[in-house]
């Protein structure tokens, strides 16, 4: 079973993603910061992970920093920044791509996620 991190601060915003993901055959988990996020990953490897960038206690892009990634995780930022340094940022720091949460609908974030999944 695949396993995927969802990490985002809003609570309305992770529990949505949860319950979207759960629907399908995903070991999902949820941190609501960086830090949070780095303590579930030193316990478990997840093949994907849904990144914020901008969240209080550790930022997704001081996760980046932080995080030791063998290669095997991908990250794909969900933020609803389009451009900027800190995406830029991230993105140098091995995430893959950056996806605009406000116009992302429920069927787009399970169609992103299988074809991520399935890479």
């Amino acid at each position: 079973m695949r396993k995927i991190l969802v990490v985002e601060d809003e609570d309305l915003l992770r529990e949505s993603y949860l319950t979207i993901l759960s629907t399908e055959p995903y070991d999902v988990e949820v941190a609501k910061n960086g830090q949070e996020a780095l303590e579930k990953c030193k316990k478990k490897v997840f093949d994907l992970i849904l990144l914020d960038l901008m969240m209080p206690v550790l930022s997704g892009v001081s996760f980046l920093e932080r995080f030791e990634n063998t290669g095997a995780t991908k990250i794909i930022i969900l933020s609803n920044l389009s451009s900027g340094e800190d995406l830029e940022k991230a993105l140098q720091l091995g995430a893959q791509e950056n996806i605009v949460k406000a116009s992302l609908s429920p069927r787009e974030l399970l169609s992103k996620v299988r074809y991520e999944i399935m890479q």
